[in-house]
């Protein structure tokens, strides 16, 4: 009886120290689909009164291995179907890769369904170099606006599609894995900077929670935050801005690829963003802000 209880103590011991090495494991020609919906939620108060925003933006998109190298792989990202649905109380606008192309601005997002992004990223998810010239070179073929109006659509969608805050964004949903093999309970972090209205600069803790015969569950906590009276261009006004708030969710990753089969993400800010007086702006305004956002991968 002695022996068996040993015998089983031992094992549970194993068990609870045993070592997992996460990392990509995908094939050429893979096809790796990531459907993304975040849905946002904003109260603000603009010079005492009250305004409600809501937004949900949605991507359907195929990862598609074109080749692999040294252990880099070569992906093309085929966004398939994109739209933004936005919500105030002066009524609801909804931009659609797949709505009428009478709208310019589905054109400009049915354009971007056609050109690839694309990337190579090692078996950490470390994305080595990001390219989405294609996109930004043709997103606005066919878009039927006034030729003034037309540039400054391009120039502005060339600014928040700029490789650099691109590259930082999609390495948030790639590079969660551990850079060593790690034990269940254990945890790694990683500095992020998100790029939303402002950039943000977060430390991400991810914890391996439990492991089974298919999938690994990783959770994940942060707090991101602006850079104390961050002064940056929003909308073509200078701004400071006071954002921060806590971020928590859980990553089910697929144990064979290493891919998100699933993941569930909340955030919420709290602060103020003040506009300087400016030539477009004749008085300094400013704009308290709470906000829910949830993320949901799958």
């Amino acid at each position: 009886m002695k022996k068996c209880m040993l015998f089983i103590a031992v094992c549970f011991s194993i068990v609870a120290t045993a070592q997992y090495n996460i990392v990509y494991n995908l094939e050429k020609g893979g096809v790796y689909p990531q459907n993304q919906t975040v849905v946002s939620e904003q109260n603000q108060i603009i010079n005492g009164m009250p305004q409600e925003i809501s937004t949900t933006v949605s991507t359907e998109s195929d990862y598609i291995v074109q080749d692999i190298k040294e252990g880099v792989y070569y992906i093309d990202i085929m966004v398939k179907k994109m739209s933004n649905t936005t919500k105030t109380a002066m009524g609801r606008e909804i931009i659609a890769s797949d709505g009428p192309v009478s709208n310019p601005m589905n054109k400009l997002f049915n354009n971007m369904t056609t050109y690839p992004i694309k990337i190579t990223m090692n078996n950490k998810g470390e994305l080595l170099s990001f390219d989405n010239s294609a996109q930004l070179k043709n997103m606005t073929e066919g878009v039927d606006l006034p030729e003034m109006q037309l540039a400054q659509l391009e120039g502005t969608m060339k600014k928040e599609m700029s490789a650099e805050k691109l590259t930082s964004n999609y390495s948030q949903l790639t590079q969660i894995l551990p850079k060593t093999e790690v034990s269940i309970g254990a945890s790694w972090s990683k500095k992020i900077t998100i790029n939303s209205i402002v950039p943000f600069e977060s430390t991400t803790t991810f914890t391996l929670e439990s492991v089974s015969d298919e999938f690994y569950t990783i959770s994940t906590t942060a707090t991101i935050a602006t850079s104390e009276n961050e002064e940056s261009d929003v909308m073509g006004m200078k701004a400071k801005c006071n954002l921060a708030g806590p971020l928590k969710g859980t990553y089910i990753i697929d144990k064979n690829t290493g891919w998100i089969s699933s993941a569930n993400l909340e955030q919420q800010l709290d602060g103020n963003i003040t506009f300087e007086k400016s030539e477009m702006m004749p008085q300094e305004m400013k704009i308290s802000m709470t906000s829910k956002t949830s993320t949901t991968i799958k």
